[in-house]
C-alpha cells in the first residue's frame, strides 16, 4: 500500500516581501511629507523624488504641459485687454464692471447672470453695457452676490429707438439674439448701414440697420437692424449704479 508523501517544506510566499518593502517605502514616504525633521539624510536622499512630486503638485504646475500654458497666457492677455477697453470708454465714474456667469444658451434665452448684485449696489432697474458703451439691457433681479439681466433684444421686447441721420422714431421690437425690427412708413429714408440709438442716450450706439424690407404693396416697411457687438461673445459687462 502506498501514501501520499506529504512535504512538510512550505511554499516560498514570494509576495510577501514585495508587500513588506512597499509598506516600508510608503511609510517613508508619508513621513517625510509631514514630518521631514524625523527623518536623516540617507532617508531624505531616497524620499527626494516623491518630494518634487508633491511639491509640484502643491504648486499647480505638474503636468502642465508648454501649450497649456500658453493658451493660458493668451487667454488673461484677451482679458485683460478688454478690461482695458471697457475702463477707457467707463459709461460713468461710478459704475461697476461685473462678470458674465452664464449667458445663453447655459441661461434663459436672452438673459445673462452676472457676479455683481445688492452688496455691491446693484439695483433691479440698473442699465446694463457692453464694452464700448453700447446698452444691452437691465437688471431685473438683482440678490445680494449675483444679479439677472435681460437683454432688450429679448424676443417680444418693445421699446422706443431713433433710426437713421434724421432720428426718425420708431418702436422697436428686439427678436432674440441682439437683432431687432421696426415698422415705418415706406417713404421714410432709411437704408443699411444707419445707425439706431435710444432717445434718452443719443450719444451711444445701440444698433446698425442690416436690412430694409420694402413691400411695394403696403405702405410700410420693416427695418432690421443688430446691435454692433455679439451678444454671445460678451465676458465683462458694466453696470450703471
Amino acid at each position: 500500500m502506498s501514501y501520499e508523501h506529504k512535504s512538510n517544506v512550505q511554499p516560498k510566499r514570494i509576495g510577501l516581501p514585495i508587500k513588506i518593502v512597499s509598506l516600508i517605502i510608503l511609510i517613508l514616504v508619508v513621513l517625510y511629507l509631514f514630518f521631514p525633521t524625523l527623518l536623516s539624510s540617507f532617508f531624505t536622499t531616497i524620499v527626494r523624488p516623491f518630494w518634487g512630486i508633491e511639491k509640484n503638485i502643491k504648486e499647480g504646475t505638474a503636468f502642465i504641459s508648454p501649450e497649456l500654458q500658453n493658451a493660458t497666457i493668451i487667454e488673461l492677455q484677451k482679458e485683460n485687454a478688454d478690461l482695458k477697453k471697457i475702463f477707457d470708454t467707463r459709461v460713468s465714474s461710478s459704475s461697476l464692471v461685473a462678470y458674465v456667469l452664464k449667458k445663453p444658451p447655459f441661461s434663459a434665452y436672452d438673459t445673462f447672470i452676472i457676479d455683481a448684485g445688492l452688496d455691491s449696489g446693484v439695483k433691479n432697474g440698473a442699465k446694463v453695457y457692453a464694452i464700448g458703451k453700447v446698452i444691452i439691457g437691465e437688471v431685473i433681479d438683482a440678490s445680494p452676490l449675483i444679479s439677472k439681466v435681460k437683454l432688450y433684444s429679448s424676443y417680444g421686447e418693445k421699446f422706443e429707438v431713433f433710426i437713421g441721420v434724421d432720428d426718425i422714431q420708431a418702436t422697436a421690437t428686439g427678436r432674440g439674439g441682439g437683432s431687432f425690427e421696426a415698422v415705418l412708413p415706406r417713404d421714410v429714408k432709411i437704408q443699411e448701414g444707419d445707425t439706431v440709438t435710444i432717445p434718452h442716450l443719443t450719444t451711444t450706439v445701440f444698433g446698425i440697420v442690416k436690412r430694409v424690407i420694402a413691400d411695394p404693396a403696403r405702405a410700410f416697411s420693416t427695418i432690421l437692424f443688430s446691435q454692433p457687438i455679439n451678444i454671445y461673445e460678451q465676458k465683462w459687462v458694466e453696470i450703471d449704479i
